[in-house]
């Protein structure tokens, strides 16, 4: 008769736990990993990398990875009459939160109105929101007309209706949407919109699909 050996499990067994033990580290480290990079990669929007804009005279361009909604609330248009965002689906807009008191408003205000001009006829709208007092309305849309040369449809929200929803920290703050309405970027503070850097983002925010 063959003498049987009995059978130690236990090296296998620690092996098994070696290796267990190893595959889980390693699972946690990939997961670090993963974090890590979805933490400092770019926001992409509609595949465009918009943060490559923050440079330059657009260096204090902000990309939210999560925008609040583009507001719903109603303000006035330069006839007094009600409007919304939502009336410029179809078209890129550049909402600018400005008013007369504001020095850094009046002073980038005539490089957004070469914005526009400059991008006249394409589907760019700059939307130049004040957010004056109701009594100061005429007053500002006067300034408006004056800084603006005409360029510049005037636009009224004394209650600051779209302020506290598209979450605007002070004066100026522009923030760009998309045709759909959804914010692609914003800048708080004043800016020079007229620059070679300001068009590259604009031409971008155009030809997104």
């Amino acid at each position: 008769m063959n003498d049987i050996l009995p059978i130690d499990n236990k090296p296998r067994t620690s092996k098994m736990r070696k290796l267990w033990t190893m595959g889980a580290i390693s699972a946690l480290i990939l997961c670090g990993l993963l974090y890590a990079v979805f933490k400092i990669m770019p926001n992409l929007v509609g595949g465009t990398d918009f943060s490559r804009f923050k440079v330059g005279e657009m260096s204090a361009l902000d990309i939210l990875r999560d925008p609040p909604m583009q507001p719903t609330q109603s303000f006035a248009d330069a006839s007094g009459a009600s409007t919304t965002l939502a009336a410029f689906r179809g078209d890129v807009v550049l909402v600018n939160l400005w008013a007369t008191w504001c020095a850094p408003c009046i002073t980038e205000m005539p490089m957004l109105a070469d914005l526009q001009t400059e991008f006249a006829d394409t589907d760019l709208r700059v939307i130049a929101v004040s957010v004056d007092r109701l009594d100061d309305r005429a007053q500002a849309k006067a300034r408006l007309a004056q800084l603006s040369n005409g360029a510049l449809a005037f636009y009224h929200d004394p209650r600051m209706a779209i302020v506290y929803p598209m979450k605007a920290r002070g004066f100026p703050t522009s923030v760009l949407y998309d045709r759909d309405g959804k914010e692609l970027a914003r800048l708080a503070g004043e800016a020079k919109w007229n620059s070679n850097e300001a068009h590259a983002l604009m031409r971008a925010a155009l030809n997104e699909k």
